[in-house]
């Protein structure tokens, strides 16, 4: 089922961007995006004769309809309602009298939050990716982290800080903790509300920065699913997906990706890189998770 979820969010991505694109005025040459247009612009075409709309309404009216499918998909097969953050603390709607609206409001959060890791791993590959290096993969990011990609290079890294604080904050006061699988966990209760006042807002404030640590998940997670895909495009000698995954890995590791290679051997800088990220994401987890849970603040 989180299979499912992931294709309905990068669905809801592929139309959220195009609410912030006009294609009639861009051309677009990247073979990363030329078939994302091509899908789209064949839906609005099936559906100009009933939508009746400009297409940017149009694409605002199948996001909430793939939102709402995603929420009924879920709700008829027995799909998770968690919010994972940090892999240590795990958010579910609250009991009301009005399910319905609850699980299609938690069902639109949902993909909210992975558009906001989309957006902390693009700040991430920037960061890690020297000045001025361009790429079909970087360009295609760019253009699926839209408007976040559009904003001035320093109010991106504000801009991300106040959005997970805003998440963290919506998280604590309108979701129940469900659970936290670290090794020696508190009850299943929501340590953001208790103690003080300026305990709860600092506890809440260390959620936000977990929040965003999983921008780091999210670099893992796609590495190695780009690492697998091309192992597998190998073995089919399927080329053009071979290209796809290669450009994307490197896309990834930035400065550490060694383009154009030495020809000899295999490269274990992906792997090598895949288990350093992954080692200092547990580390940051583990550390802001025993801040939270600290006596002194609760």
């Amino acid at each position: 089922m989180d299979f499912i979820s992931y294709g309905f969010h990068i669905a809801a991505l592929i139309f959220w961007v195009r609410f912030w694109s006009a294609p009639t005025r861009e051309f677009y040459f990247n073979p990363f995006l030329s078939g994302t247009i091509r899908m789209t612009d064949s839906v609005f075409a099936f559906l100009r004769p009933v939508l009746f709309m400009p297409e940017r309404a149009a694409a605002l009216v199948v996001l909430l309809f793939v939102l709402l499918f995603k929420t009924v998909v879920a709700w008829r097969f027995g799909g998770e309602w968690l919010i994972r953050i940090g892999q240590v603390f795990a958010f579910a709607p609250m009991p009301t009298t009005q399910p319905a609206v609850s699980l299609f409001t938690f069902s639109v959060l949902q993909a909210a939050v992975f558009i906001l890791r989309l957006w902390t791993l693009y700040l991430l590959v920037r960061l890690i990716t020297p000045p001025f290096r361009t790429s079909r993969a970087g360009e295609a990011l760019a253009f699926f982290v839209r408007p976040f990609s559009r904003m001035p290079v320093l109010l991106q890294p504000l801009c991300l800080l106040a959005l997970h604080g805003i998440l963290a904050f919506s998280l604590v006061h309108t979701c129940t903790v469900t659970q936290a699988p670290m090794p020696d966990a508190a009850p299943p209760i929501n340590p953001f509300l208790t103690g003080p006042i300026y305990a709860q807002l600092l506890k809440t404030c260390w959620l936000a920065a977990l929040s965003l640590n999983d921008g780091l998940m999210f670099l893992t997670r796609g590495l190695f699913v780009l690492i697998i895909a091309n192992f597998g495009a190998a073995l089919l000698q399927a080329r053009g997906v071979a290209i796809v995954c290669s450009e994307g890995v490197e896309l990834l590791l930035g400065r550490f990706a060694r383009r154009g290679g030495t020809g000899m051997g295999f490269d274990f800088t992906p792997l090598i890189f895949f288990f350093v990220v992954d080692l200092l994401y547990s580390s940051i987890s583990r550390f802001l998770f025993q801040l939270i849970h600290s006596p002194l603040f609760n």
